[in-house]
């Protein structure tokens, strides 16, 4: 009797195991989908990006120097973005990067990208320390 219930358990997790390897070769070509889909993605995302006009990201640029120069509106910084002399990078990394680049990736005009990369500054603490009256919420999209 003890035999032919260790048979039957035997028998059960064979059936097991390969109903488990079946699951794992699935997944596993799942798997497989799901990065290859991501390989495109991320090289169409390179190439689109790769497309930009460098004339477009020098004009995004100046704006932003003229914004930080700007009393106005602006940060009213002398020098803009190299004030001291020595150029501040994040603010390119931020917004032209971060706001301006995917504006033009996603197919909208220069100026419309230009407005989403003002919005992002409007949305900063050190906007809102700057012009209280002119600053958006942080979390309006």
């Amino acid at each position: 009797m003890a035999v032919r219930a260790l048979a039957l358990a035997s028998a059960l997790l064979l059936l097991v195991a390969g109903l488990e390897a079946g699951a794992i070769r699935r997944l596993r070509s799942e798997l497989q989908v799901v990065r290859a889909e991501r390989e495109e993605a991320k090289a169409g995302l390179a190439s689109v990006w790769a497309q930009q006009s460098a004339d477009e990201v020098g004009q995004a640029i100046r704006w932003l120097d003229s914004f930080y120069v700007d009393g106005e509106q602006g940060f009213a910084r002398p020098g803009g973005l190299c004030a001291g002399g020595t150029l501040d990078d994040q603010p390119i990394a931020r917004f032209v990067v971060g706001a301006f680049l995917p504006a033009r990736a996603a197919k909208r005009s220069v100026p419309d990208s230009i407005d989403a990369m003002k919005t992002a500054i409007r949305r900063t603490d050190a906007y809102r320390a700057t012009h209280p009256a002119l600053a958006l919420p942080a979390d309006e999209r």
